[in-house]
């Protein structure tokens, strides 16, 4: 089937137009680029958009009403936290913003059978944000306290002393600071976000399954954490501060954070054989029906 030019492109252009430009005014043209995350919520929005990709490409074709009262709600709803996000310079607000008016266009613009993919959108931008950007935000020093004080505690009754005084440890010669990569921030947000478009690519889970798999996310992430401050302190104590602070540093943050990634998928894995059994009946229920 063509794609044929129709009314519906002029907004989903728009759209990509704000986008864009908000993309370039908090990564690009951002002083802070490179020492923050910022750039990943947008690389996200791209690939809950690349998932839901057939019902913008429904829309884009005009293939038939959808619900004007959903999309608007969404749209406008998208629109307010826009214009605060722009007025008080909060970028967070600006992102959520544009979960809500994908939405919007697609509620609007698609076929009413793409309604899911609209709430979807919004429910994946809803967790994102809130669960893997604002939560973190409010509770990183406390995180960051209490792995500095656990990491001490650790290895100081089991090793060699070490003793924390906020967030910086102190250890023979040497010191180190759980800054908020080290506390978990970092893979709160990246764990939440694969976590929400992992569970839409999958085979259909209960409300409950999703909401304990989402919770998981936090301790998870805080738990492997705690694990590499004190990897990252024993390579201080016996190797040395420029090997622990190299790429020694980097490589554990990348290991940690794919040992974490695959804590949440065994959870799932149990968390789904917990019903599995339920699911197989029903299905071998409706095979026998379907031969009566």
């Amino acid at each position: 089937m063509s794609m044929r030019l129709h009314a519906s492109w002029f907004p989903w252009l728009l759209f990509a137009l704000i986008t864009v430009h908000s993309a370039a005014r908090y990564t690009i043209f951002n002083p802070s680029f490179g020492n923050s995350d910022d750039s990943l919520l947008f690389v996200i929005i791209a690939l809950v958009l690349w998932i839901e990709r057939s019902s913008i490409i429904a829309s884009l074709r005009g293939e038939g009403s959808g619900d004007l009262l959903t999309g608007s709600v969404f749209l406008i709803a998208g629109w307010m936290l826009y214009i605060i996000g722009r007025l008080f310079y909060w970028m967070i607000l600006e992102i959520w913003s544009l979960f809500f008016m994908a939405a919007g266009l697609v509620a609007t613009l698609s076929p009413r059978q793409y309604r899911k993919s609209a709430f979807f959108i919004v429910i994946a931008g809803t967790v994102i944000v809130v669960i893997g950007w604002i939560a973190p935000d409010l509770f990183s020093s406390q995180l960051a306290l209490a792995i500095a004080s656990a990491s001490a505690k650790i290895v100081s009754a089991t090793l060699f002393p070490v003793i924390a005084d906020g967030v910086i440890l102190y250890f023979g010669p040497y010191s180190a600071e759980v800054t908020r990569a080290c506390s978990g921030m970092n893979s709160i947000f990246s764990l939440t976000a694969l976590s929400v478009l992992y569970l839409r690519q999958g085979v259909n889970r209960k409300l409950w399954h999703i909401a304990v798999l989402v919770a998981c996310v936090l301790p998870v992430a805080v738990l492997t954490n705690l694990f590499r401050v004190i990897v990252l302190v024993l390579a201080t104590n016996y190797i040395g501060d420029g090997f622990a602070q190299g790429i020694f540093h980097n490589t554990t943050g990348i290991i940690v954070f794919i040992v974490a990634l695959a804590i949440l998928a065994m959870i799932d894995y149990l968390l789904l054989h917990a019903y599995m059994p339920d699911i197989k009946q029903t299905e071998k229920t409706a095979h026998a029906n379907s031969k009566v």
